[in-house]
């Protein structure tokens, strides 16, 4: 239909009468509003609009009046809008949407799998470190974080659940759970030099007595 001459000669008056009807103000509100939203969206036709427009107030000033005509020059806002809207920048933005959210998955997955951990096997001992044995010391590499396995005392086992909390600090991710250990995480960057020791509680808010204690270098 937009090949056809015939067609294109009759699409183009009745962009004309829609042009002149709006500048009249011969439109309803309801119309009016249409035509701002979808016919005034690209930029040939607001072109069009602002040289009718200023050939009407040229015809007003001859006759010696003003011009009562509106000015519909689009705001900003509005132009940046209509140029959302334009069918030939709609592929190119959703692609880029596309590589953004790609390029930030494969960076999720690659900080993920780059990340290294140095596992240390724990035991519970007294509350009171001066008594018991030097705690494990570990001295950890860049972008490497700590898998720590606590053996459960016989005492304490059997519980639904585990909560492991680094003193001082939060909860840790617990990564596995078996009959007699739980395995938790710390990942990298957390920890500075220095002593730290861990506290276990069963699922019942029991705190397990005795701490987990370990030294980073």
């Amino acid at each position: 239909m937009l090949s056809d001459p015939a067609f294109g000669e009759e699409f183009d008056t009745i962009v004309d009468e829609l042009t002149d009807d709006y500048l009249k103000n011969e439109l309803t509100g309801d119309e009016r509003k249409r035509v701002e939203k979808y016919f005034l969206s690209t930029t040939e036709r607001q072109a069009k609009l602002e040289f009718a427009t200023e050939l009407l107030r040229r015809a007003e000033s001859e006759r010696g009046r003003k011009a009562t005509v509106k000015d519909v020059r689009p705001s900003f806002f509005e132009s940046i809008r209509a140029f959302w809207r334009q069918q030939s920048f709609a592929p190119v933005a959703l692609l880029a949407i596309v590589v953004i959210v790609a390029g930030l998955s494969v960076y999720q997955v690659w900080s993920t799998r780059s990340e290294n951990y140095q596992t240390l096997n724990l035991s519970v001992q007294d509350a009171d470190r001066a008594k018991g044995a030097r705690p494990e010391t570990v001295k950890l590499a860049p972008n490497t974080g700590l898998k720590l396995t606590l053996t459960i005392p016989e005492n304490a086992r059997g519980a639904h659940g585990y909560t492991a909390k680094l003193v001082g600090g939060s909860d840790l991710p617990i990564e596995q759970t078996t009959d007699k250990t739980v395995t938790v995480i710390i990942p990298a960057g957390t920890l500075t030099p220095g002593d730290y020791a861990i506290q276990l509680s069963k699922d019942t808010k029991e705190r397990i007595s005795g701490s987990y204690f370990f030294a980073v270098e």
